[in-house]
């Protein structure tokens, strides 16, 4: 009697639970995957816009540090050791490691930002080629 009553309370608790549950997972009609859609797009757009931020901020930063280094060995007669010029330059594998992204995915960041013309590439292939502010 008890192994009964045990076996309807569970199944009770089971079709309680599955009808809770099946909202979360049933199909959705198509309005709803559209806006799920659009709210990824979104999503991603506003992600790739703060990464290539990131971007602009490193090479203006790098660009304020040459440009100060610069100053200070006018000023002091070229008597200051300057620092090598790589440190100046941003490179694709710079882009990388501060986002954490592949060459592929810092390669497109890089080529949106030179289609939009706030960066320009100096140098043509290989590890010769860094970016810069455009003028």
């Amino acid at each position: 009697m008890k192994t009964i009553l045990i076996y309807i309370l569970v199944g009770i608790i089971g079709f309680i639970i599955g009808r809770g549950t099946a909202k979360t997972f049933s199909k959705k009609s198509g309005d709803e995957m559209d806006d799920m859609r659009e709210e990824a797009h979104e999503a991603l757009a506003e992600r790739t816009d703060k990464r290539k931020e990131k971007i602009l901020e490193l090479i203006a930063t790098r660009q304020a540090q040459a440009k100060k280094v610069a100053q200070q060995e006018k000023l002091a007669g070229c008597n200051i050791e300057r620092p090598s010029a790589q440190a100046e330059q941003v490179t694709r594998n710079d882009i990388e490691k501060l986002l954490d992204v592949s060459s592929a995915t810092a390669n497109r960041y890089l080529n949106e930002l030179e289609d939009e013309g706030k960066i320009k590439q100096v140098g043509d292939f290989g590890k010769d080629v860094y970016y810069t502010l455009a003028k």
